[in-house]
C-alpha cells in the first residue's frame, strides 16, 4: 500500500468535503459536536489550500484524509504552559471513517511529523476535543504530552473543552 501526504489541489476539494461531511456526521452521531457549519468549511479548505497549508493523505492514489499544517495558534492557547518551541500546528485533521480502525490514523500523524521535520520544525502542537477519546488516546499513545485545556466559547455549551498537546520532533 502506497501512503503519502501531499499538498491539496483544487481537484481534491470535492473529495475533501465528502470525507469531511462523513466524519462530521459520524462525530455528531456519537454526540461529539466538535465541528460545525463554520469550521471547518469549504471556504476554510479553499483558503488554506491557497495559502499552501492544506494537505491530503493519499492511500494508493485516493484521498483518505485531510489536514491543515501551519504556524497559526488559537488565541486561547496563550495561557497554555507550552514547553517546546519552533512548533508547527495541526488543525482540522480527519480521516475517512471508511478507513478508520486499521492504523492509518497513526500513519497519518507520522506523515505530518515527517513533513514538519523536513521543514525544520522542532515540535508539533495541536488540540483535540476533550470528549473525542479516540483522538486523545491516539495522540497520547504517540507521545504527545498534555499541556492543559482551553475552552472555545464558539462551540456549543458542554462541548467547549479542548485538550492541548505538544510533541518534540527528533531528527
Amino acid at each position: 500500500m502506497k501512503i503519502e501526504l501531499i499538498k491539496a489541489t483544487p481537484d481534491h476539494l470535492d473529495t475533501i468535503m465528502d470525507i469531511y461531511i462523513r466524519c462530521k456526521n459520524d462525530l455528531d452521531e456519537m454526540g461529539l459536536l466538535q465541528w460545525d457549519e463554520t469550521y471547518p468549511s469549504r471556504t476554510y479548505f479553499k483558503d488554506e489550500m491557497k495559502e499552501g497549508n492544506l494537505y491530503v493523505l493519499m492511500t494508493d492514489g485516493k484521498v483518505s484524509g485531510s489536514v491543515t499544517l501551519n504556524d497559526w495558534q488559537a488565541p486561547e492557547w496563550s495561557d497554555i504552559p507550552w514547553r517546546l518551541g519552533n512548533e508547527w500546528v495541526i488543525h482540522a485533521l480527519f480521516l475517512d471513517p471508511l478507513q478508520q480502525g486499521n492504523g492509518l490514523g497513526k500513519v497519518f500523524m507520522e506523515k505530518c511529523e515527517d513533513l514538519a521535520r523536513e521543514k525544520g520544525y522542532g515540535s508539533i502542537r495541536l488540540d483535540a476535543y476533550s470528549k473525542n477519546t479516540g483522538a486523545n488516546y491516539l495522540y497520547e499513545k504517540m507521545g504527545y504530552e498534555y499541556r492543559g485545556s482551553v475552552h472555545f466559547t464558539s462551540k456549543p455549551e458542554g462541548h467547549q473543552e479542548y485538550r492541548c498537546y505538544e510533541k518534540a520532533l527528533t531528527l
